[in-house]
């Protein structure tokens, strides 16, 4: 029997934002069982019962008296990301332009096809896992996504339907490795939004020195091998073309 490997994700975005994203790890359950005692271990020493990426960006929640605590923040999240970095064996990230969303669904019928995008960017992150196990010939892994955000069904569907695979879902308490997924959809949606504002603020140039440093700020989270990809209008246009979706009449 081969190695046995489980992936955890999670989403960041929602209605509203310019982006939404869904990332998060593969590894081994021997490694999952290391990285859960780890973990725990470094949010107790800090005083926090769950990692949760908004509330440490805006110091709110539990990090409410962290704010403007530069050593303690950045203390706190080179920890977790050396934990993430020698518990994991490959990271994954699909962010989604839901103004693409938008553009490409007004002519094509890609929300009855692929459902919503939290649910085509949670498809594309277990597509991008099932490539990498096929890689290392290994056995499907259990893909593993905390509960609570919308679309949820519309995920299971696509995948059973595209992939054979279903997914699973937890709440919080019980998946602590979804929690890298949590961090890893929040850097790369605010990476992505950053990027494209400042894209777009050049008139839709050519990206500059400036937003090539911005692309760069996601490596110091993205410590693993990964694979990120983003579903920009002109991606979800391709996919509506390579999955035969029709267009509205």
């Amino acid at each position: 029997m081969g190695m046995l490997y489980s992936a955890y994700f999670d989403a960041s975005g929602a209605k509203g934002f310019p982006f939404i994203t869904v990332a998060g790890a593969g590894s081994s359950i021997e490694k999952w069982i290391r990285f859960e005692g780890e973990w725990n271990t470094v949010l107790e020493a800090h005083g926090v019962t769950e990692f949760h990426a908004t509330d440490f960006a805006a110091s709110g929640g539990e990090y409410k008296e962290w704010k403007g605590d530069k050593i303690r923040r950045s203390g706190f999240l080179r920890q977790l990301i050396a934990i993430l970095e020698k518990n994991t064996n490959k990271l994954f990230s699909v962010t989604v332009d839901m103004e693409g969303w938008e553009a490409v669904n007004a002519h094509y019928c890609l929300a009855e096809y692929f459902f919503s995008p939290y649910a085509i960017a949670g498809f594309g992150a277990v597509a991008q896992c099932l490539k990498w196990a096929k890689r290392k010939k290994a056995n499907h892994p259990e893909f593993i996504f905390e509960e609570g955000d919308e679309g949820w069904q519309g995920l299971v569907n696509v995948c059973e339907r595209e992939l054979g695979v279903t997914p699973l879902r937890l709440p919080k308490r019980e998946a602590i490795p979804c929690q890298v997924g949590d961090l890893l959809a929040w850097k790369s949606r605010i990476v992505a939004t950053n990027v494209v504002r400042k894209w777009r603020a050049l008139g839709a140039h050519d990206l500059d020195t400036e937003i090539q440093d911005e692309l760069k700020a996601l490596d110091k989270v993205m410590v693993r091998p990964g694979l990120k990809s983003i579903y920009s209008q002109r991606a979800l246009e391709q996919n509506s073309k390579l999955f035969k979706i029709p267009k509205r009449s």
